[in-house]
């Protein structure tokens, strides 16, 4: 086996253990974008080998030409998920019959619990239903979550896995269109 591997051979990788249920989807698809997103700043031939190359140089770099599309946690974030992508894959190229991901389980009370902890033991959260929460994404896309506020969960589905910088500026423009200006509700 070869110690050298390419960032296609990462997202395959990652791919490749969402479709087989070695990992969770949702964790997969963070680790892929995170890793295609930072190690995309990376030049064809360091692509190529990413075994060879310092992640945390690259993570820099990232950092340095995304910041204005990224806020600080998010970078941190970003950064965090390419080193776990890298880790597993190796471990997975180690010892690929002995591979599993160890996982949080977060269960619906631990979850609402979590949610009153950011928002305050009084308010309820508007959790999306369960048909929701566990439908499939069709292929080549995934759903997320986000608390906006006391009681209040909006989730996104049918998020494409390779959304750009410029089409989550257009979504972010459509939200902000849709938001009613609380001082006209006076």
């Amino acid at each position: 086996m070869t110690n050298q591997y390419s960032l296609d051979d990462l997202v395959y990788f990652l791919d490749h253990t969402r479709k087989k249920g070695l990992m969770p989807a949702a964790t997969a698809q963070a680790l892929a974008v995170a890793s295609r997103n930072v190690l995309g700043v990376l030049d064809n031939e360091e692509q190529d080998n990413i075994a060879g190359i310092d992640i945390d140089a690259a993570i820099k770099r990232f950092t340095n030409k995304r910041a204005k599309d990224f806020n600080p946690a998010s970078l941190r974030v970003y950064g965090s998920r390419v080193r776990r992508a890298i880790e597993l894959f190796e471990q997975w190229k180690g010892n690929p019959a002995e591979f599993s991901v160890k996982t949080r389980n977060s269960s619906p009370r631990r979850t609402l619990t979590k949610l009153r902890q950011n928002f305050g033991e009084n308010d309820e959260p508007n959790v999306p239903p369960t048909d929701l929460q566990n439908s499939a994404s069709p292929p080549g896309t995934f759903q997320s979550s986000c608390p906006v506020g006391p009681g209040r969960v909006i989730t996104l589905t049918h998020i494409p896995e390779d959304l750009t910088s410029n089409e989550a500026a257009k979504l972010a423009n459509f939200v902000k269109m849709l938001a009613v200006d609380s001082k006209h509700n006076d």
